[in-house]
């Protein structure tokens, strides 16, 4: 007898309706495995020292978590260091769409020009936050721009070779919005430091969000640092959230009621200005 099938950890969370067609973990890109080989003796070592106990981390870590720091701080600190642009590009690397899952991306348009409320709010949020016992902080306002999101919804029909159907993002919304039950709108911001990841390396993350809340996700592509400093990226957000109260005309979805908004994400992002990007 052949042993059971391993259930992917989203999954896990709630019992399938159909156990034969669980989804399998998605596969890492090939360009990503060929970066990963040279790492293996530095994971290897961090490994044995974590089980012997012989290392700093591991009286505070878990092996899980000591290897994926290594593994970050190897990439950041590369003996041949990579361009931000190309650690960027490398860290966005994200498995084909496909799965128990939908995506439709909607690019959120700009305030009209010379409009400048959303520069004003933010630099009153700023300014409020300012200790009069230090020195006032120095930044340049940035420009609103338009902001791409994903709409991420659960596809419970699907198989794990299923692949998007090739229609509008407009009708993939459309789709979508056929098997969310809940008015729950879940507002995702993906970690990075503010200048790595994308929504795309979220995706299971937010398909998960999905089908627990039985809603639906838009998760945010905001801008990154250093090409776009702060405030930026809380520009983005805050423009996001607002063209989920207010559509902007062209808009997939209708306005979402703010009891039914969920702000969710994962470190490194914070929506406060008392903890703005290193850049």
């Amino acid at each position: 007898m052949s042993p059971p099938e391993p259930v992917p950890p989203g999954d896990a969370l709630i019992p399938d309706s159909n156990p034969k067609e669980r989804e399998p973990k998605p596969l890492m890109s090939r360009a990503m495995i060929l970066a990963l080989v040279p790492q293996i003796p530095l994971l290897v070592g961090v490994a044995i020292l974590h089980t012997l106990r012989m290392s700093e981390q591991s009286k505070y870590l878990d092996l899980r978590t000591a290897l994926f720091v290594a593994l970050m701080r190897s990439m950041i600190n590369p003996s041949k260091p990579m361009s931000i642009t190309s650690t960027q590009k490398f860290a966005s690397q994200a498995p084909k769409i496909k799965g128990r899952i939908w995506i439709s991306t909607y690019t959120c348009p700009p305030p009209p020009a010379g409009e400048t409320g959303l520069q004003g709010a933010i630099a009153k949020a700023i300014d409020g936050l300012h200790n009069p016992k230090l020195p006032k902080p120095s930044y340049d306002m940035a420009q609103p721009a338009p902001v791409e999101a994903e709409w991420t919804g659960y596809r419970a029909e699907a198989t794990a070779e299923s692949r998007l159907p090739s229609v509008s993002e407009r009708e993939l919304y459309g789709e979508m919005m056929k098997e969310v039950k809940s008015p729950a709108t879940v507002l995702y911001f993906h970690g990075g430091a503010y200048f790595l990841m994308d929504p795309a390396t979220h995706r299971p993350t937010c398909k998960i969000l999905a089908k627990l809340t039985g809603g639906r996700v838009y998760s945010v592509r905001y801008r990154l640092a250093p090409q776009h400093p702060f405030p930026a990226a809380l520009m983005d957000a805050l423009m996001s959230y607002l063209a989920l109260l207010y559509p902007p005309e062209g808009a997939f979805h209708e306005a979402v009621k703010p009891e039914h908004i969920v702000f969710a994400g994962d470190r490194y992002f914070s929506l406060s200005p008392l903890h703005p990007p290193p850049y």
